[in-house]
């Protein structure tokens, strides 16, 4: 009995010692399923998506808390490692949609602690992950490493502005905020989006490293139309000034052409990766970075035609949440597989 006691306690070690920066993935992919089953009327079942996404936020917050305590040299690396270091950033972006989701459920008070401890974080890590890229001297450039979980420091960034408009009275300069910082990250988009490109057309892909996590191109243009939708929001509300409306409306739809026109794409990488190369199938915390841009793309959809009064895109946007759902499901199937094989 001790044996297998000790067996445990040495597994689950090795799980916190080795556990991904990126691991709040699975946060963000199920909270934003949960909003957005409940934009699209079922509010029973995005409840259970939305406390689920809940449950993994206090779990992966209490492990992470952990690995700092017993593994810090772990974390430090992780930080001066520009393949890994942007997904911290998963901790904001799961913060915010968490908060989002339990504004949705009418606890205002827990929302803004929960959205506010994310902000805090953000704007750390909005300084030193980039600081670190480029003090730090390595054997090669830091635009070798860059892949698509470098797009989470859009997401998040997106996150907190999407926080700031969904809460407009956090402080005077509220909605203000919400605007810069939407701003903020459609330039970020911009700026990451060339090195990414630059990186992929500059050094060999191989199957191994055109992970899944590419998808967050995608889900970096659709979370900043979701934003952007909600500060359309305060535009037709009269909390911003109405000018700004067609200007914010013109970039969402500008960014939602070039996300979906991504899709194919990414579904030929992927394609290339499994069928050409026969890499395995198998869970990896990658695979959250499919589901998260499908259930931000379907509520964008959902958000951006009900502000401009687009009764398809909102009806697109409603069914195809459902194509989120099939794949957080199969994620799941993929991730209890791995842990029958192990057992």
């Amino acid at each position: 009995m001790n044996a297998i006691s000790t067996s445990n306690t040495h597994t689950f070690s090795r799980w916190v010692a080795k556990l991904p920066p990126s691991a709040f993935s699975s946060v963000m992919a199920t909270g934003i399923v949960g909003y957005g089953l409940g934009l699209a009327g079922h509010r029973l079942i995005g409840q259970f998506f939305s406390w689920t996404a809940v449950a993994l936020l206090v779990v992966l917050t209490a492990v992470l808390g952990y690995r700092l305590i017993r593994y810090r040299t772990a974390v430090v690396n992780d930080l001066l490692n520009p393949s890994a270091s942007f997904g911290f950033f998963t901790v904001v972006a799961a913060a915010t949609v968490v908060s989002l989701d339990l504004g949705t459920l009418g606890y205002t008070r827990t929302s803004l602690a929960v959205a506010s401890a994310g902000g805090v974080l953000w704007v750390g890590l909005c300084y030193v992950i980039p600081a670190l890229l480029v003090l730090i001297e390595r054997p090669e450039p830091s635009i070798a490493h860059a892949h698509g979980t470098w797009f989470l420091w859009v997401v998040a960034t997106q996150a907190v502005a999407g926080t700031f408009a969904f809460h407009p009275g956090i402080f005077s300069l509220g909605n203000i905020a919400a605007l810069a910082i939407w701003l903020l990250g459609c330039m970020l988009y911009l700026m990451i989006a060339t090195l990414v490109t630059v990186r992929m057309l500059r050094y060999p892909n191989h199957p191994e490293t055109l992970s899944p996590t590419y998808w967050i191109f995608m889900g970096a243009t659709a979370i900043t139309v979701m934003t952007g939708s909600q500060l359309l929001f305060l535009a037709n509300e009269g909390v911003l000034e109405p000018w700004l409306h067609p200007m914010i409306a013109f970039t969402c739809f500008a960014l939602l052409s070039v996300g979906v026109w991504f899709i194919p794409l990414l579904v030929i990488f992927g394609y290339w990766r499994h069928v050409v190369h026969r890499l395995p199938l198998r869970y990896e915390t990658g695979l959250w970075a499919i589901v998260f841009p499908l259930g931000m793309l379907a509520s964008c959809c959902q958000f951006l035609g009900r502000e401009t009064d687009f009764a398809v895109l909102q009806q697109f946007g409603q069914g195809f949440i459902w194509v989120a759902v099939a794949a957080w499901v199969g994620v799941v199937l993929l991730w209890l597989g791995m842990l029958l094989r192990k057992s």
